[in-house]
């Protein structure tokens, strides 16, 4: 039987984290990689968990911002699509070709 993972934040900065989670449902509305994100994790984790995903990505942009010293670069609402290797489109040829449908482009 698998036990179930509880994620639960640390203590930390309570201002950084109350501002990080402001930012980042302000961030879920928008049509950016953070807002498909937000789509995309909510569909997997509930209505709240997506929040405390996207603010621990704004803080990972933060870091690297910071870090190496050069503009961020916005990725565009269709990055998550693009980035898998295979298309929606023949993921769902393949899928009507198992069920025995003959499938032309």
């Amino acid at each position: 039987m698998r036990v179930k993972k509880r994620a639960r934040t640390t203590q930390g900065n309570q201002t950084l984290k109350s501002v990080l989670l402001e930012a980042a449902w302000a961030a879920s509305k928008t049509r950016t990689f953070l807002g498909s994100k937000s789509w995309s994790v909510t569909g997997r984790k509930g209505k709240k968990r997506p929040k405390v995903v996207i603010a621990h990505k704004i803080l990972v942009i933060a870091y690297f911002v910071l870090k190496t010293g050069e503009p961020y670069n916005k990725l565009g609402p269709d990055y998550l699509e693009k980035r898998k290797s295979i298309s929606t489109e023949e993921l769902m040829i393949r899928r009507l070709q198992k069920k025995g449908y003959a499938v032309t482009k």
